[in-house]
């Protein structure tokens, strides 16, 4: 049984497995194989938010266990605590993979250029650094 073939509301199906494919947190690259709920739950926020806004996926991606481990800022921790600079990995995915991209753009799509006639840069490794910082102290608790 398909469910993105026979369900009743396909078009969400087939968006939130989109968006699956666009946003990945594969269990190869995270130990979850005993615990296939935190995979489903993940996948669950592309379903909730099929058909609603790409701000509130990005928020519940980014708030949830699994892209924690994936993009490894669970556990990650300001310079001040550890003494070593945040995990850059998220902040750097964020922006390059699930946002605005390497390059600024045109309006019709096209690389936007400098007066030197070279790509202008979305972002600078000083963003990403302030914006790693933003994914600190995250970790989990036993409840």
């Amino acid at each position: 049984n398909n469910v993105a073939l026979f369900s009743i509301d396909q078009l969400r199906q087939r968006v939130a497995w989109a968006l699956n494919n666009i946003i990945i947190a594969t269990p190869n690259d995270i130990d979850l194989f005993d615990f296939p709920e935190a995979l489903l739950s993940f996948y669950d926020i592309f379903v909730r938010h099929a058909t609603g806004n790409y701000f509130d996926i990005l928020r519940d991606v980014s708030y949830h266990p699994v892209m924690g481990d994936y993009l490894t800022y669970a556990a990650n921790k300001a310079y001040a605590v550890g003494r070593v600079f945040p995990d850059e990995n998220y902040a750097r995915e964020i922006m390059q993979l699930f946002s605005i991209g390497l390059w600024k753009l045109n309006d019709d799509g096209t690389q936007a250029l400098n007066s030197k006639g070279e790509p202008m840069p979305t972002y600078t490794n000083e963003d990403i650094l302030d914006h790693a910082r933003i994914w600190t102290g995250f970790t989990r608790t036993l409840r």
